[in-house]
């Protein structure tokens, strides 16, 4: 019982000074268009009968402008919502730009002072490393277990009346297990998510469908045109660059699927540009072995920092959909292990070197609403 309560002091003297450190280069001086005056960033509950309760943290910039865009973002396993807050910078990114960012949180039952019952070897709600449980049935469909809480969340975030959110522009990114769960949450909720990202993940469900036919019956009535963002490194030694390849399939022939009904590579697997951006195809040739030394003796080694590289070399290969139109950008980080590049390194799983990737995902969301042209079939762009 004491080192729960410990352990409750110590979470929550953690989210004050996240909150301190986050809002930190704040200017108090803002006059803010929401009545706010400064940033917040605060601890919520969801709880609703039938459902798995979980906390969630809810970052609202210090200004914020009428429609503004909501970013879900979830965290990876082995990690916290403040955590992930703080090595992604998104809540930096937030003020800077004007938009909310919220949280969900896995529950760790180990937490709890009264743990739930095992059965079967897995923990009845949550998840005692953190991990969503993107591999279980149950956590895979609309309107139950986590998939629903998430959903959740992000309505009662969009629900708020002391918020102006934009519905056409609610976005969801995650990475490792966070990814996996934003790909589940493509193909259960692409009515309620105009586009997601996903770091170091794969395909709905559970790494395995490169045709996309499981993800476009799964999304039934609401099938939709859905873009995606991915973020994967060449030397991720936990999960591997295949499972990038696999989440990249998956969502091509899921938007192949949906444009007319049949999978007729209307939507080709071929990229219509690849772009090579500081690129050296001989720079991590032979590195990248699992038990490398990070120099920021962070959770995976960041080899970036032991060539002395301010960003990684990248290709990005863009994808369109059948009338030519942007639809999914996939981003190979060469030298990149299993950490989110371009983060804060007080957080954990963070890579200091660049490229800045929220601030890419979240250009790329800017540029794919709901509703959008593109969607619409308004735009021709051969």
């Amino acid at each position: 019982m004491r080192f729960a309560n410990q352990q409750r002091g110590l979470r929550r003297l953690t989210v004050v000074l996240a909150a301190l450190l986050l809002a930190g280069c704040n200017d108090s001086s803002t006059t803010s268009s929401n009545n706010l005056g400064s940033a917040s960033f605060t601890q919520h509950r969801f709880s609703e009968e039938g459902l798995p309760e979980r906390d969630y943290y809810l970052y609202v910039p210090s200004s914020l402008p009428a429609n503004a865009p909501l970013v879900v973002y979830l965290h990876g396993c082995n990690q916290t919502a403040v955590q992930a807050a703080i090595g992604t910078r998104w809540n930096e990114l937030a003020e800077q730009r004007g938009f909310v960012v919220v949280y969900p949180e896995q529950k760790n039952p180990n937490n709890d002072e009264d743990p739930a019952e095992q059965t079967d070897g897995h923990v009845s709600d949550g998840n005692g490393i953190y991990c969503w449980n993107w591999f279980r049935p149950e956590h895979q469909n609309r309107d139950s277990g986590e998939p629903a809480a998430i959903a959740g969340i992000t309505r009662e975030v969009l629900a708020r009346s002391d918020l102006s959110i934009n519905a056409d522009q609610v976005f969801l990114s995650g990475m490792s297990a966070g990814g996996i769960m934003a790909s589940v949450m493509g193909a259960t909720y692409p009515d309620l998510y105009a586009a997601i990202g996903v770091v170091a993940g794969c395909g709905y469900a559970a790494c395995g469908d490169a045709s996309g036919s499981l993800a476009f019956q799964t999304m039934g009535e609401q099938a939709r045109r859905l873009p995606v963002i991915l973020f994967h490194g060449t030397a991720d030694e936990i999960a591997p660059i295949a499972m990038g390849e696999d989440a990249l399939q998956q969502w091509l022939g899921s938007n192949d699927w949906i444009d007319n009904g049949l999978p007729d590579n209307s939507v080709a697997r071929t990229p219509a540009q690849t772009l090579q951006i500081g690129f050296d195809e001989t720079v991590f040739a032979g590195v990248g072995e699992e038990g490398d030394t990070c120099i920021r003796n962070q959770n995976s080694p960041c080899l970036g920092g032991l060539f002395g590289l301010d960003s990684y070399p990248t290709t990005i290969e863009r994808y369109v959909d059948a009338k030519g139109c942007p639809l999914i950008d996939f981003w190979i980080i060469h030298g990149l292990t299993h950490n989110y590049p371009g983060g804060n390194p007080e957080g954990n799983f963070v890579d200091p070197i660049g490229p800045d990737i929220t601030r890419a995902s979240y250009n790329f969301f800017l540029a794919n609403p709901k509703n959008s042209i593109f969607e619409r079939g308004l735009a021709v762009c051969q």
